[in-house]
């Protein structure tokens, strides 16, 4: 079985691109076939049905394509418009919704969470929106109640005791919680008085040109929609179970497109969505050095930085870099953004276990000057 190989070119990014004479910062644009052919790679190597990603540079999409399929059994084919769960990426456009709100000053980064999510114990009362969204909340829910299926629920879980309540005092260390993430769809219904998914459409999706990007909804139909694999014990293909993920949509609920992900990224680094000093507050490191939360409590750092909502890491030759990934349903996924060299690069396959981050920085040193 031969892998389809498709692109699709867009080039309206310059719209919303302000024009200015920089020095170029990346090397000469690879020919489209060599992208295809580096996909093909990260195909055979890892064995995805499909592999797709999208590339924008000085803030134009040149590259979106995929090879192989983007679901087997109809054998239909991947492409730069595949719509695909992008799981933990969601949480970038989360935060853009967030940081829209502190631009406006409607929230502020010291407020407690429990003020816009009243039925929150007054057990996790020190929680602000700063430790939600650099996963320094200590955030966690009751031994027996981690599978929760709605946002009343997940309140429900949180140990209403105090000596019981934090895996450790907010600010202290660090711990990815998706838990606390969900809880800032509540915090941007409280604060805009709408709709998470319409808010989204309006200010972010909207104005960013994501016409594929929504929530993942089950019942409805979603054209160009593809479909995650998993293996089983002998390590053969097979569908991966779909988690309902509505409750879930500001952590890991949301699904998009290679194209679109990264005209989200363009338009954070044309000053579309956020103010430039807001997009630079968004960026900046907060953690120096991370030190994780461990159970024997030796709290070990981590390797990269947390921005606000995003990871941030340094490349080899010094360049920073920021990016999140995502795996859920059988898709891993991640979008990578160099803003100082205007560089954006977004990866989606259709199969977990899968390194997207791995993949989508093979994909930007194609680009970058070494």
């Amino acid at each position: 079985m031969l892998p389809s190989r498709s692109t699709v070119g867009w080039r309206g990014a310059c719209v919303i691109v302000a024009c200015v004479a920089l020095a170029p910062a990346v090397s000469a644009q690879p020919d489209q076939g060599a992208v295809l052919d580096r996909l093909g790679e990260v195909r055979r190597e890892t064995g995805a049905p499909g592999v797709m990603a999208a590339v924008a540079v000085e803030g134009e999409v040149v590259f979106a394509g995929g090879v192989g399929w983007a679901e087997l059994e109809n054998q239909v084919p991947a492409s730069g418009v595949t719509v695909h769960n992008i799981g933990s990426v969601s949480k970038v456009m989360t935060t853009v919704a967030v940081m829209q709100l502190v631009e406006q000053e409607q929230l502020h980064f010291e407020d407690r969470l429990q003020r816009y999510v009243p039925a929150l114990p007054d057990s996790v009362a020190a929680i602000t929106l700063r430790h939600v969204l650099t996963h320094t909340s200590g955030l966690r829910l009751a031994a027996g109640r981690e599978k929760v299926e709605s946002l009343d629920e997940l309140v429900d879980a949180i140990p209403r005791h105090a000596d019981a309540s934090l895996l450790f005092s907010p600010g202290a260390l660090w711990s990815y919680s998706p838990h606390a993430f969900n809880l800032l769809q509540v915090v941007i219904e409280s604060v805009s008085d709408v709709d998470f998914e319409h808010y989204m459409q309006v200010n972010v999706w909207a104005p960013a040109g994501m016409g594929r990007t929504s929530f993942d909804v089950p019942s409805r139909i979603v054209p160009r929609r593809g479909h995650g694999y998993t293996r089983d014990k002998t390590g053969t293909r097979i569908n991966s179970p779909r988690l309902d993920l509505v409750f879930r949509s500001a952590a890991e609920g949301m699904l998009s497109t290679v194209q679109d992900l990264v005209r989200l990224a363009v338009a954070i680094n044309a000053g579309v969505l956020l103010k430039a000093e807001t997009v630079a507050r968004m960026h900046r490191s907060q953690l120096d050095p991370i030190r994780v939360f461990a159970a024997d409590g030796s709290a070990p750092e981590r390797p990269n930085g947390q921005a606000i909502g995003w990871w941030i890491d340094t490349d080899g030759v010094g360049r920073t870099w920021l990016y999140h990934s995502g795996k859920v349903n059988g898709v891993g996924s991640v979008l990578i953004n160099y803003p100082d060299e205007r560089l954006v690069v977004a990866l989606i396959a259709n199969i977990l276990p899968f390194d997207a981050h791995e993949a989508g920085q093979s994909i930007a040193h194609m680009y970058l000057e070494d």
